[in-house]
C-alpha cells in the first residue's frame, strides 16, 4: 500500500526538494505541488506553475522569487515550500 502522500520518481538519479530549500541561481523543473490547502494549490496552478514546468530560483530574500517560462513570482516561505523541484 502506497501513503497518500508518497512519490514515485521515474529519474531516482535526480535530487527533489522543496523551492524553499534550493540555493539561489539553481534551475530545475517544477516535480509537484503538494498540499492540502486547495486554495493554495488553486493559487498556483492559476499562475502557471504546474509539473514539468523548468524553474529557477534566483532569490531566497526578503521573499522567494523565482521563473518559471520567463514570468517572474514573488512568494512567501509558506507557498514555496508546496513548490517540488527536481534538478
Amino acid at each position: 500500500m502506497i501513503a497518500e502522500n508518497s512519490h514515485i520518481s521515474l529519474n531516482p538519479s535526480l535530487k527533489t526538494t522543496t523551492l524553499s530549500s534550493m540555493e539561489p541561481k539553481k534551475a530545475g523543473k517544477i516535480s509537484h505541488l503538494e498540499t492540502k490547502n486547495t486554495g493554495i494549490l488553486q493559487k498556483l496552478i492559476a499562475m502557471g506553475i504546474l509539473p514539468g514546468m523548468p524553474v529557477t530560483l534566483l532569490r531566497r530574500s526578503p521573499s522567494y522569487l523565482f521563473e518559471v517560462d520567463q514570468t517572474r513570482y514573488a512568494v512567501d516561505r509558506e507557498i514555496a515550500n508546496h513548490i517540488y523541484v527536481s534538478y
